[in-house]
């Protein structure tokens, strides 16, 4: 039985692979570029120096915002199920996990007991705040799609639920029930994640953050370093 199976990740920027599920589990490890998924009701990045767990039947999409260079690992589907978490997240890659995943390309048939230290090593590392919940009921999805398409539209709650056909208090009790965050919350997350795919496909940082509704390159820079520990250039600088 092979545990784990590794093949090299390289995709153009815009490829696009379409919503499919596989038996086995399915490890991102992306070194440059950046991928994102839809998958559980959430979207997701997967930006350089992360990795990406998409357990055993779960239906996903991905696009590659630039040219994606990194690691697939696809895991057996009896282990993914006993050892590796039963949910889709994003970790950062520590130098402990690129050393296990340097080893483990040596090998034609990877030994069980590195497989079983890359789990555990998995398993210790926290979710990086890269995934975005998307509302399931129609009238908020779109909301939620406007607010993707047009990310500097500073449009009001009060407008929000003109439009929508429903009283402020509702519209804001109906958003946080479907996502656990306020509308604003969600604004502020899905800016953070298009400002990452923007900035992997080569955009400029003043112009990713004009384009994301900051007057300022310096507030914007700010939010970045708030919210992921590092500046846009930390993530994306070819050095």
């Amino acid at each position: 039985m092979t545990l784990l199976a590794i093949r090299d990740l390289h995709h153009d920027a815009s490829h696009e692979a379409m919503p499919h599920t596989h038996p086995q589990g399915q490890l991102f490890a992306v070194r440059a570029g950046l991928v994102s998924a839809v998958a559980d009701g959430r979207r997701w990045v997967m930006p350089p120096g992360c990795l990406g767990w998409i357990p055993p039947g779960v239906t996903h999409g991905a696009v590659f915002h630039a040219r994606t260079e990194g690691l697939n690992l696809y895991v057996d589907e009896a282990w993914s199920r006993r050892y590796w978490p039963d949910r889709l997240r994003v970790i950062r890659r520590t130098p402990l996990l690129t050393a296990l995943l340097d080893t483990l390309r040596r090998f034609d048939s990877v030994p069980e007991c590195y497989a079983l230290v890359l789990a555990d090593a998995l398993g210790r590392e926290p979710d990086q705040p890269l995934n975005l919940p998307m509302p399931a009921d129609p009238r908020l999805a779109g909301l939620a799609a406007e607010l993707l398409r047009r990310p500097d539209d500073d449009t009001g709650l009060d407008d929000w639920a003109r439009r929508l056909g429903m009283t402020r208090r509702t519209l804001t009790r109906r958003f946080a029930a479907e996502t656990g965050w306020s509308v604003g919350q969600w604004r502020q997350q899905a800016r953070l994640l298009l400002a990452m795919e923007r900035l992997a496909a080569g955009a400029a940082v003043t112009v990713v953050a004009l384009d994301m509704g900051y007057q300022s390159v310096s507030a914007f820079i700010a939010m970045f370093k708030k919210y992921l520990g590092r500046p846009p250039g930390a993530w994306f600088d070819p050095a």
